[in-house]
């Protein structure tokens, strides 16, 4: 709801015009800058990057201190030119920043005029399990500090020390700093060859078995005059028993949209911003004035919700996860919702010898079963060339 539901209920139309006039300047705002415009050079292997505090969504106790730092110390071994501590922690302090989840326009802008940096690191850490068979899942993206604060390239990766187990169980591993460094070496392999120039390696592929049980809908085709649909994706509504599911799933659709090459997919920093100017609060799915404000404030084409029903890892060598979610997308023109889809996998489906393809993260699922989904919209969009 926003503000008081009465209010809404008796004022819409006064409240969805004071609010696009409020918001009247963010619209043109999102028009596209390019790095070249304000004066800074393409992303590259010399770009300053600062690395923000990791975001812990394990919903458990982790040094997210020592993580970044093992972050920091890898990417530069590689070669990368990561801002000093001091000046990041000054930066924070200065700025009085609590939310390190995401950018927005105007700390984006601050960031790159006092300290020079072309770009930010974040991270998310949903899972970090040191009992055997040790587990983790990281996500990462690079967000640039010009103009609209653009995703540059975003990966994730979820493993466990039993995915390979190999003759005679020769793969298993139990030491979960191995399963952490190797978690952590496929991210950030993906963003140096990224900065390298070169178009990171994704080897996944659309699986059969992780469609969605059910679709609806088509959604619009890209308006003319554009070269992509803009999209804002909001926290899914949890539901489930693990916390933060909402905010990973987003995560996920984050990662797959922005992949597609036709969707220029809106920073969560930017969305969380909007909601908070707003007074939004997402209560029970997304409501028309929402939509409407969301419209106005980000000038987007369509807006993504949903619900996560359930989002587990189980623990021990048996684990079976489990993941249900739910999507829907609106349209912002038509004020209409023209996708929807639901979706439920377990670990081992389709695993009938030896445990052979089953998938030991809730993590790894989640990006199978969104990626699945993206491939329908994708389907629908081109008129059957998904990838």
């Amino acid at each position: 709801m926003i503000f008081l539901k009465n209010f809404l209920e008796n004022r819409y139309f006064l409240v969805v015009f004071l609010v696009a006039v409020f918001f009247s300047g963010c619209a043109a705002a999102r028009e596209k800058v390019s790095p070249q415009a304000v004066g800074m050079p393409p992303p590259g292997m010399q770009s300053l990057i600062a690395v923000m505090p990791v975001e812990n969504l394990t919903g458990m106790p982790i040094p997210v201190n020592a993580v970044r730092r093992s972050l920091v110390q890898t990417m530069r071994r590689k070669g990368l030119n990561i801002l000093g501590d001091d000046a990041m922690e000054k930066f924070l302090e200065r700025h009085r920043i609590r939310y390190t989840g995401g950018l927005n326009r105007d700390l984006g802008k601050a960031l790159r005029e006092e300290t020079g940096t072309n770009a930010v690191l974040f991270a998310s850490l949903e899972l970090f399990e040191e009992s055997n068979p040790p587990r983790t899942a990281l996500a990462a993206r690079l967000v640039a500090t010009h103009g609209n604060t653009d995703i540059l390239w975003m990966e994730g990766v979820g493993m466990a020390g039993n995915d390979a187990p190999g003759f005679l169980l020769l793969g298993l591993i139990d030491d979960p700093g191995v399963i952490w460094e190797n978690a952590k070496g496929r991210v950030l392999d993906s963003l140096t060859e990224y900065l390298s120039g070169n178009t990171p390696r994704d080897a996944r592929r659309v699986e059969k078995k992780f469609s969605p049980k059910s679709f609806h809908g088509v959604p619009p085709k890209i308006p003319a005059g554009k070269e992509t649909v803009s999209v804002a994706i909001l926290p899914f509504r949890n539901d489930s028993t693990r916390r933060n599911a909402g905010e990973m799933l987003a995560l996920h659709l984050t990662r797959e949209l922005s992949k597609t090459g036709k969707i220029e997919v809106v920073e969560p920093g930017e969305v969380r911003q909007a909601l908070l100017k707003s007074r939004t609060i997402m209560e029970g799915g997304l409501s028309l004035p929402q939509a409407d404000i969301l419209r106005d404030a980000l000038d987007v084409d369509l807006v993504i919700t949903g619900i996560v029903m359930e989002y587990q890892d189980s623990f021990g060598g048996s684990a079976n996860p489990k993941v249900e979610f739910s999507t829907r997308v609106f349209d912002t023109k038509t004020r209409q919702i023209v996708w929807s889809s639901s979706s439920y996998n377990q670990g081992d489906d389709g695993v009938f010898f030896f445990n052979l393809g089953k998938v030991n993260t809730a993590h790894e699922m989640a990006s199978g079963m969104v990626r699945s989904v993206v491939d329908k919209m994708e389907r629908a969009w081109t008129g059957g060339r998904g990838r």
